[in-house]
């Protein structure tokens, strides 16, 4: 069976919190280009949502059926994001649309305030990437056919506090691109975004 239609890659995107999803724009995945940044952060995290959601059900279907090909299927497709797109996404916020947004907010306590989320921000993406560190080998052996464990209780972690982190930036940064940007800001964050992935901006 194709990956594509495999049950491990079917299925219900994992619940989002409300303000996510209404930040979201009630979009399970934007069709943004390199021109609209915001919406290109929030499809990102619609990503994320599926990849985390085949990681569960990867997990749970090691547990019935042990190692196949679908399994190994499903372990690559999540090390092929979390490897690149995912670590990509951190890059853009961390490298690119924190950095503007801060240099864009004058008074002291709105400075302050960003300051104390974008730390915030920052730190999570550090305990995702453990989180993720934990995972990485198992998910490496199982794309190679062997039969590796995926602890439930890691799994459970990471997933939730992708979730979490997800739903906060969610909560923030439309109103924080609405506030503080300019349309030449949003230029410049989309031909950062679209270098960082080796594409032409604006997309063909």
């Amino acid at each position: 069976m194709p990956w594509e239609q495999h049950p491990l890659r079917r299925g219900a995107p994992m619940g989002t919190p409300q303000p996510a999803r209404k930040a979201a724009r009630a979009l399970v995945d934007p069709p943004a280009g390199f021109d609209d940044p915001l919406d290109m952060l929030l499809g990102c995290h619609r990503r994320i949502e599926k990849q985390l959601e085949t990681l569960k059900r990867l997990r749970a279907h090691l547990d019935a059926k042990g190692i196949d090909a679908e399994a190994s299927a499903a372990a690559e497709s999540v090390l092929r994001y979390f490897r690149k797109a995912a670590a990509d996404h951190h890059e853009d916020e961390e490298k690119d649309v924190f950095p503007r947004i801060a240099g864009r907010i004058a008074e002291a306590g709105e400075a302050a305030r960003f300051h104390a989320l974008r730390e915030r921000l920052e730190a999570e993406h550090r305990g995702i990437d453990a989180a993720w560190s934990r995972l990485r080998k198992p998910l490496e052996g199982i794309s190679e056919g062997l039969m590796r464990t995926l602890a439930r209780e890691e799994v459970e972690a990471f997933a939730a506090t992708y979730a979490g982190h997800i739903a906060t930036e969610e909560s923030a940064l439309p109103e924080l691109f609405a506030r503080w940007l300019e349309p030449g800001d949003l230029e410049a964050l989309g031909r950062a975004m679209a270098a960082r992935r080796g594409v032409a901006f604006p997309p063909a």
